[in-house]
């Protein structure tokens, strides 16, 4: 563990009272810490370059509305992070899970917002996709080939497509957006958090894997799902032919990546994809 009275004190918050191990995160590992002045939550960042563009973004959606996503707390010397032990840590608001879970329609309402910050958002740098689809096929085409040859055989036919769109980066994404990094507050809203993902991508991609969340499994209702889906969305009729297939690219990157650490669950994603593939 690290030493969290150093960064606590970094940011004056007064003397800790609790320490709560979070379940760690794809983009780092968190700590919820209790203080006499205030609960946050203190998180590992891979370095400065993330850490800056992190406090960028979520200042950007701020301020279009401070309940979108918890901000990040700046140290007494004015910095959204700090250094301990060559580890670098940021620190922001907690906001309690509330037990409901988050509603499609509220959750929508909130990115939609967040949208638009991404959609005017500016920076000069651009992190890397840690999952791309290149790297994924070229490190499991060849497990995929021997384990699940029928899979293969039908993906081969798709993965250029997806491939084109997965290089595309015409505006900033949240990159990571599934359940996980949905936080359902008391007043039946939703906010988003951990944007450690962020970088330039697909246009569709969020939402593509907003709709793979609330997708249900009854395949029957999946068109009346995609049509409520896109009408609370806004996509445009024109527009849903692209993103049915951004939203197969979300669901062929799970997984290969499912097939590397739970390769129970690759039946299941390609079923999915199926599902989606019949989708007009």
């Amino acid at each position: 563990m690290p030493d969290l009275d150093r960064i606590v004190n970094a940011y004056d918050l007064g003397q800790i009272r609790k320490i709560t191990q979070m379940t760690n995160g794809k983009s780092g590992r968190a700590w919820r810490v209790e203080t006499d002045m205030a609960t946050v939550l203190v998180k590992t960042v891979a370095d400065v370059a993330r850490a800056s563009l992190d406090f960028a973004l979520t200042q950007a959606i701020q301020a279009e509305d401070r309940y979108l996503t918890p901000a990040i707390l700046l140290t007494t010397d004015g910095q959204p992070f700090v250094t301990v032990d060559q580890q670098i840590y940021r620190v922001q608001n907690y906001w309690e899970q509330a037990a409901m879970k988050p509603s499609l329609t509220a959750t929508l309402a909130c990115y939609k917002k967040i949208r638009i910050v991404l959609d005017r958002f500016e920076y000069a740098w651009s992190p890397d996709d840690t999952h791309s689809l290149d790297q994924l096929w070229e490190r499991q085409q060849a497990s995929l080939a021997q384990n699940w040859p029928g899979i293969y055989e039908q993906l081969i036919s798709m993965i250029r497509q997806l491939e084109t769109i997965d290089r595309q980066q015409g505006t900033w994404v949240h990159g990571d957006l599934g359940r996980w990094n949905l936080l359902s507050l008391a007043n039946e809203k939703v906010a988003i958090i951990d944007f450690g993902e962020a970088r330039r991508g697909p246009r569709f991609l969020d939402f593509a894997a907003l709709f793979d969340s609330f997708m249900p499994r009854d395949k029957n209702a999946v068109k009346v799902y995609k049509d409520r889906f896109c009408d609370l969305a806004g996509i445009e009729e024109q527009d849903q032919r692209i993103f049915l297939a951004t939203v197969q690219l979300w669901l062929v990157k799970g997984m290969l990546v499912a097939l590397e650490k739970a390769p129970e669950n690759v039946q299941g994603f390609w079923d999915q994809v199926q599902l989606v593939r019949k989708l007009k």
